[in-house]
């Protein structure tokens, strides 16, 4: 069983220790086995993914097209390639599989506010160049911090950069760059210590770096399912 069938599996399980829905943890419970079993990602656990959103407000996609990239498959999008992690808000949420080749600092200025950040521009009115928007769904960002504050609330973009939640639930999936890189996660939005910024060593470990210097970028998005038809 490969390393993508084994994390889909834990994804899984860890829906249904925290779903009170006893029809969909049978659902979760019917694909588990089929992944056990057929040793193949099925369509099941997208339905699964697409319920997720609709009980978040989100859209559900139709029909469902079975070139739709499966969890920790890579795939490229204008000569740019990237690695599926799961279908969220309504479109496959994907990360870069190479890091930008430039490294940059997540804030010019030295704030670890992703709303403000230099870096937030630069993906989103320079590297967003690289895309048709259409192409693209707005993936909303949770920018709560490393210490449970949530002063920074959340944030809308095109291209974001994954959470420190979405690394730890998908770590078996995201590369391991040749760098540090930033995750959208301040390490704490109190006075005095908004500078500094979540980050992922190259072994795979958090930890933080300020702001202002410069790391590796790894830019996340989610892509509109229209385009795998």
């Amino acid at each position: 069983m490969n390393s993508s069938i084994l994390t889909a599996i834990e994804s899984l399980c860890d829906d249904i220790a925290t779903n009170p829905n006893p029809e969909d943890n049978k659902k979760r419970a019917e694909a588990v086995v089929s992944l056990a079993f057929a040793g193949i990602f099925t369509p099941a656990e997208y339905e699964d993914e697409y319920e997720d959103d609709q009980e978040n407000g989100e859209g559900k996609p139709e029909p469902i097209s079975d070139k739709i990239p499966t969890a920790g498959e890579h795939f490229n999008y204008n000569g740019m390639e990237f690695v599926a992690l799961r279908y969220k808000q309504g479109g496959v949420l994907a990360v870069a599989a190479k890091r930008l080749e430039r490294e940059m600092p997540y804030d010019e200025n030295c704030c670890n506010d992703w709303r403000s950040s230099t870096l937030r521009k630069f993906l989103n009115e320079e590297y967003i160049k690289n895309f048709d928007k259409d192409d693209l769904i707005p993936i909303i960002s949770d920018l709560t911090a490393d210490n449970g504050d949530k002063s920074y609330g959340t944030s809308e973009d095109f291209i974001a950069l994954l959470s420190d939640d979405l690394y730890r639930k998908y770590r078996a999936l995201v590369p391991k760059y040749d760098t540090w890189v930033w995750t959208i996660t301040p390490w704490s939005c109190a006075p005095g210590y908004a500078d500094t910024e979540r980050i992922v060593y190259t072994s795979g470990a958090l930890s933080y770096n300020y702001a202002n210097d410069a790391s590796g970028v790894a830019p996340a998005c989610i892509f509109n399912p229209s385009i795998f038809k």
